[in-house]
């Protein structure tokens, strides 16, 4: 029984742990498939080609998801800023592996680019995210994985290794953030833009 004094403990919902759950999930493989491309592109061993079209497969997932949400042309949009972030992944993996670092600048420049219309648009989607916020956790994200691919292109393993962790948590952060941003648009009852 609840005094009045006492407020009523809310329970978190199934669908909502779901979400969570999945938009960490899809995020978490963002930093693994860019990691097992890096390691391919470095090392010769694995197929980057068959990860390199792995990672390029997220964006369509996560466009998936946010259609059902937002409608098709804001979600063609989000695909398409983050189709382009896997296209900068990949040439900035491959600029690492020629020793390129003129381009390797390059495309550290395009992705921190990428990002700012990314946290554009997720603010222009749902105004439950904040753009800074996102383009806090994207630039967190990316100033990690080039110092991820740095590292492991030069041979420091142990370096490496916490800077994966930290880029894992990374995408675990914006997860988090994602999943919550879309519940709230959900749960508030937002009319559909772009439907």
């Amino acid at each position: 029984m609840v005094s009045k004094h006492q407020q009523p403990e809310q329970a978190v919902s199934y669908g909502y742990l779901n979400l969570v759950k999945s938009m960490r999930n899809l995020m978490a493989q963002l930093a693994y498939l860019s990691r097992m491309y890096f390691g391919a592109v470095f090392s010769g061993f694995g197929d980057p080609e068959a990860i390199a079209n792995k990672l390029y497969s997220l964006p369509r997932r996560f466009q998936e998801k946010a259609e059902l949400i937002f409608g098709a042309p804001l979600s063609e949009e989000f695909l398409n800023l983050l189709s382009l972030h896997a296209v900068y992944v990949q040439a900035l993996t491959n600029a690492f592996a020629t020793g390129d670092q003129e381009a390797v600048n390059n495309y550290a420049q395009l992705l921190y680019q990428n990002a700012d219309n990314i946290a554009a648009h997720y603010a222009t989607m749902n105004p439950f995210w904040d753009e800074m916020q996102w383009q806090t956790l994207l630039y967190n994200y990316i100033n990690l994985l080039v110092q991820d691919a740095a590292a492991l292109h030069a041979g420091e393993f142990e370096k490496e290794l916490d800077l994966f962790e930290r880029m894992t948590i990374a995408t675990l952060a914006m997860g988090d953030y994602l999943a919550q941003g879309l519940y709230e648009y959900m749960t508030y009852g937002i009319v559909r833009q772009g439907s």
